[in-house]
């Protein structure tokens, strides 16, 4: 039984190893449970949406400094939702939509940390030429969702 025991220890790593060689494969995300944590996604990216466009309409009534970290703060909200794209579990079919719309939503990050740095400097033409940015980068993030959520079925924006 002593000659027997290193035999059987290499014998059950052999076989252990074997049953690991990716033999199973996990499935992938289903449909479902993209749709779910996208419409999750959506209530973050219409909520961001709404404080923007609050943040442009009242902007002519705040200081610079106001202005400053407001921006700033949205910029890091929109930074992280893009984030939290990046994150989603998603199946192949609807990968390009959602870089899409990824991408869409970084370019928006972009366009805010631009009024948010024109604000610091008080540069009037800066904010309206980011804030021209921002509308265009909006409209992108409003195709790409109701792209995307059309091929979901869900309410589009």
């Amino acid at each position: 039984m002593r000659r027997l025991a290193p035999v059987l220890v290499v014998l059950s790593l052999v076989i252990a190893g074997c049953g690991s060689s990716g033999s199973t494969t996990a499935p992938g995300p289903t449909t479902a449970e993209f749709k779910s944590a996208y419409a999750a996604q959506k209530v973050t990216l219409k909520s961001l949406g709404e404080d923007v466009g609050t943040a442009v309409a009242a902007a002519p009534k705040k200081s610079d400094a106001a202005l400053t970290s407001e921006f700033r703060a949205l910029a890091s909200r929109a930074t992280a939702l893009a984030g939290s794209f990046g994150q989603l579990n998603v199946p192949t079919q609807y990968k390009a939509d959602l870089a899409a719309l990824q991408s869409s939503v970084t370019q928006v990050a972009g366009s805010l940390h631009s009024i948010e740095a024109a604000a610091a400097a008080g540069d009037a033409q800066a904010a309206k030429a980011a804030a021209e940015a921002l509308v265009a980068d909006a409209q992108q993030v409003k195709s790409a969702d109701s792209t995307l959520s059309a091929k979901l079925g869900l309410p589009l924006p």
